[in-house]
């Protein structure tokens, strides 16, 4: 196999393969890039192909002249660095038995090929049914909020690191849940067959950075399965992902609908509050922050870290609207604000049910996504009093200068308990449980 490599349009494709090949394994065949080179009718055709077992890209790649044709498999982390580092645009690569060698100019370097018999090649979408298509865009937006509430990756439950792709008469469904949260998206499209597709998270999110490098405004995703992989063809590429054979909970349970007090809120606006609270909250065992809200009132968010400090955030009654019952409620900031930025820039309407059920978090004007957290359980040392917030006053005469100890009614015998290591934030199994899922379409 010999190839003249126009290397700035190649390493596009390169760059694109080179994320499913796995660069540090003790397995050699998945570290490498198979390229397959033929000429027909004077036109070059280069397609390459990487995995890492679990998932897989083949695509086209452009700006290569085919002077002999041939199939190779080309180490990923050797050859993608030189042809990173090589500063010239013209590229000979030759391949003869079981080494390469890379021409540049007058540089010449010479690398060991990797048997194309111990490539384990990816999967064929030749047999498998297609679910629907999508607009790429839409598909981006899809997963980014769908697989916002998933978590790393355990052994047990196997759902958790999952994102679940849902299809029925005429939607796809998003949804990811770690138990203390869930997210929930979906989008209207061309749906082929309704299934049930269980994939790895972080996977869904990787492809859906490199649709959105590689796509145009028109492009479409087309999802295809055969039972055990799960293809996504966009234009010249195709991606496949290995489906996770295990149950999802069953979510429609807990999408409870009981609303005593809800909150608009500009997004930006609560995000930049939560920021700056979570300078004092990230240091507390449990990253809690409490919410105060009073109908007509303003929003009020604090947080104590006894051997560190306390901090308060007000924004203004004109910046919010408050209905409903007055609540106090604690959540992880961490969590929150992982929802909050899935929204995007909007107004954000959260639904409480109660200090120990769901927040629901929506976009003011759309139910297109739900965000669903189960708030945590606040202690009488994450509790600011009112006393204490107007040393935050700028018109008070005193401000505090250093953490003050909790109020003298939430003294507790010394010595005080240790903190437990895990936030105590309810779990989708206390939550009330007999709803239908109100996002059907």
């Amino acid at each position: 196999m010999k190839l003249e490599i126009e290397r700035s349009e190649f390493l596009k494709a390169w760059q694109l393969a080179e994320k499913s090949a796995s660069s540090k394994t003790t397995v050699e065949s998945t570290s490498g890039i198979f390229i397959n080179a033929d000429s027909q009718f004077n036109l070059s055709i280069v397609t390459l192909e990487a995995t890492d077992l679990k998932t897989s890209v083949k695509c086209n790649a452009q700006g290569v002249n085919v002077l002999e044709p041939g199939s190779a498999v080309l180490p990923v982390s050797l050859l993608g660095s030189l042809l990173k580092k090589i500063k010239a645009d013209k590229i000979i690569i030759e391949v003869n038995n079981e080494r390469g060698v890379l021409t540049s100019g007058k540089s010449r370097t010479r690398f060991t090929i990797i048997p194309v018999a111990d490539f384990p090649g990816i999967p064929k979408s030749n047999s498998a049914e297609e679910i629907c298509e999508i607009q790429a865009q839409d598909f981006i937006k899809l997963v980014n909020e769908g697989s916002c509430a998933s978590s790393a990756p355990a052994d047990f439950p196997k759902y958790l690191g999952t994102c679940l792709l849902r299809t029925n008469e005429n939607c796809i469904k998003a949804v990811s849940t770690d138990g203390k949260r869930l997210s929930l998206s979906q989008n209207f499209c061309s749906i082929k067959k309704i299934d049930d597709l269980l994939l790895p998270a972080a996977a869904l999110k990787e492809l859906a950075k490199n649709i959105q490098s590689n796509s145009k405004s028109e492009s479409y995703v087309k999802i295809l399965s055969d039972g055990s992989t799960v293809w996504f063809k966009l234009d010249d590429i195709e991606f496949s992902i290995r489906r996770i054979e295990a149950p999802f909970p069953a979510y429609e349970r807990i999408l409870n609908k009981d609303i005593r007090t809800t909150l608009k809120i500009d997004c930006d606006e609560f995000n930049s509050a939560l920021d700056r609270i979570d300078v004092i909250a990230k240091t507390t065992p449990n990253h809690i922050a409490a919410i105060s809200m009073n109908p007509n009132g303003d929003l009020k968010i604090t947080t104590r870290a006894p051997d560190l400090g306390a901090s308060s955030e007000v924004i203004d009654s004109n910046d919010v609207i408050i209905d409903g019952d007055q609540m106090v409620i604690g959540f992880n900031v961490a969590y929150l604000q992982d929802g909050l930025k899935a929204m995007g820039a909007c107004e954000v309407l959260i639904e409480f049910s109660d200090v120990e059920g769901q927040a629901r978090l929506l976009r003011s004007n759309s139910e297109d996504f739900l965000y669903m957290l189960m708030p945590a359980r606040l202690s009488p040392q994450d509790i600011i009093t009112d006393d204490e917030i107007t040393d935050f006053d700028p018109n008070s005469q005193t401000r505090i200068s250093e953490p003050e100890p909790a109020p003298e009614d939430f003294k507790t015998q010394e010595p005080e308990p240790e903190p437990e290591p895990e936030p105590e934030s309810e779990s989708w199994d206390n939550a009330n449980s007999e709803q239908d899922d109100g996002f059907n379409a």
